[in-house]
């Protein structure tokens, strides 16, 4: 499988021309304005938390406001249910086998492709805010701003806020600020105020910066993720409404965060950025609630933890109002955001612009989406029960999904039914012929990507998928 070094687009891109020869080419021609991109993402997010995916027992308004002012995906699936696999996607365009992100607390490697580096080097100036989870060793240098945290750090802020510089290493910087604590300005502590109030403070304050030059502003919220904690506020608006009180809290978090995007659409607009400014909403992976064999918050191909909320708005450029069933992966991100700025990117990426997706042409698009999975935590103890070597390997389609476990029976689910994920029609003769397809596709996918796994837990049901397979090893 071809790895892309950023040594290797430098030399082959000639960035000043945005062709990528060595890759192949699709260049576009760049609008006499370089449109800015705002990417907001949650940790951890049911799309079934927002209004606009149909639950009225909530108050989401900013972001029903986003999704009538540009397209909501109904079938955005991240490529791994699971935070730093899925957001190695999000920056690369590449499945986690491939980023070799296949776990939380691995780094992303320096080298890999990113379209925020991409478009830094075209003059894009870059800030990232919020959760990173991509490793901080050091901080990397494509951004402008930077006023990231690996991950952990609490939803109320505890400890104030100090951010290395881009380039710069975590644990050096950490180390000067102990031995030199900095002096805080009387009436200026962050102590006791809910991170992110904060986080959307410093995105409003870069975006009114940089209101004359092209800009990405990346804000990662990390609620709704575990622990669950909202202002009292939000949780008040769902008491009795919501059971049980875990999801209170959690739909209160997502509440307080829709407020938050709701400053920052305000402050887009005042600034006369409306109608300039691309902006993706999406979350890294959802949550189980109820259906958790696995123990777990996350670490399922289930609709519940891998079907993530998706709206990208640009008015007066994308369709208003419209809503897309076609499916769709957090690996499409990174290059329909490059191929909207009028940017190429490299052949070798796993993702597809969904640019003409979004324009009405379905002509060319993907059919198929697929998700790899490790159900338990493979760098620590799993939960009682759990087997940290189980592996999935997934595909979905417009009509069915299919599941492939190391240890547990296939599955395959209508994905119109009217309870998703819960009747398996794995082994039903009428099926077969639909099961064929699904393995033709994700041995496939397998191949592209250079996954052995899928090869093999293909050929580990190879009887009961009623294909050829060599014997899984071992």
């Amino acid at each position: 499988m071809t790895q892309l070094t950023r040594r290797e687009f430098l030399k082959s891109s000639a960035v000043g021309s945005l062709t990528l020869t060595a890759f192949g080419s699709r260049a576009f021609s760049a609008p006499d304005r370089k449109p800015n991109v705002i990417y907001i993402m949650t940790d951890q997010q049911r799309k079934d938390t927002l209004r606009c995916y149909g639950n009225d027992k909530v108050q989401t308004p900013a972001l029903d406001g986003l999704a009538k002012r540009g397209i909501l995906f109904t079938s955005c699936y991240t490529t791994q249910p699971v935070c730093s696999p899925c957001r190695s996607s999000m920056v690369t365009g590449l499945f986690p086998n491939v980023t070799t992100v296949v776990e939380n607390k691995i780094p992303l490697p320096p080298d890999k492709f990113s379209w925020m580096r991409a478009m830094h080097e075209v003059g894009y100036r870059i800030c990232y805010i919020g959760k990173w989870h991509l490793g901080t060793d050091p901080v990397p240098d494509y951004f402008d701003r930077w006023r990231g945290f690996h991950t952990g750090w609490k939803h109320w802020i505890k400890d104030e806020p100090y951010y290395p510089q881009p380039g710069e290493f975590e644990n050096a910087f950490r180390k000067k600020l102990k031995e030199n604590p900095p002096m805080i300005p009387s009436g200026r502590s962050m102590v006791g105020r809910y991170r992110p109030d904060v986080e959307t403070d410093y995105a409003v304050e870069f975006i009114t910066e940089h209101k004359d030059k092209p800009f990405v502003c990346w804000l990662s919220f990390y609620p709704p993720h575990t622990p669950k904690t909202a202002p009292d506020e939000n949780v008040a608006l769902y008491k009795g409404k919501i059971e049980p009180e875990e999801q209170t809290i959690y739909h209160a978090m997502v509440n307080r965060l829709d407020a938050n995007v709701g400053r920052l659409l305000t402050a887009v607009n005042k600034l006369g950025l409306s109608e300039n400014t691309i902006i993706v909403f999406t979350s890294d992976h959802g949550e189980n609630y109820p259906a958790n064999w696995n123990n777990h918050h996350k670490r399922l191909c289930y609709d519940q933890s891998a079907n993530v909320p998706l709206i990208i708005s640009w008015p007066g450029t994308l369709p208003e109002g419209k809503r897309i069933e076609n499916v769709i992966s957090i690996a499409d991100l990174c290059p329909t955001i490059l191929d909207l700025c009028g940017l190429s990117w490299p052949d070798a990426l796993h993702g597809q612009s969904a640019k003409k997706l979004m324009l009405g042409k379905t002509a060319g698009w993907h059919k198929d989406v697929f998700i790899q999975n490790s159900p338990y935590p493979t760098h620590k103890k799993p939960p009682q029960g759990g087997d940290s070597s189980m592996r999935e390997r997934c595909v979905v389609t417009t009509d069915w999904k299919l599941i492939l476990n190391t240890h547990r029976q296939p599955e395959l689910y209508y994905r119109h039914a009217a309870e998703p994920d819960k009747d398996n029609k794995f082994g039903k003769t009428e099926n077969s012929m639909v099961v064929r397809d699904l393995v033709r596709r994700l041995a496939a996918w397998g191949e592209k990507t250079g996954d052995a796994m899928t090869a093999d837990l293909i050929a580990q049901w190879s009887a009961e998928l009623r294909v050829s397979g060599k014997k899984q090893k071992g």
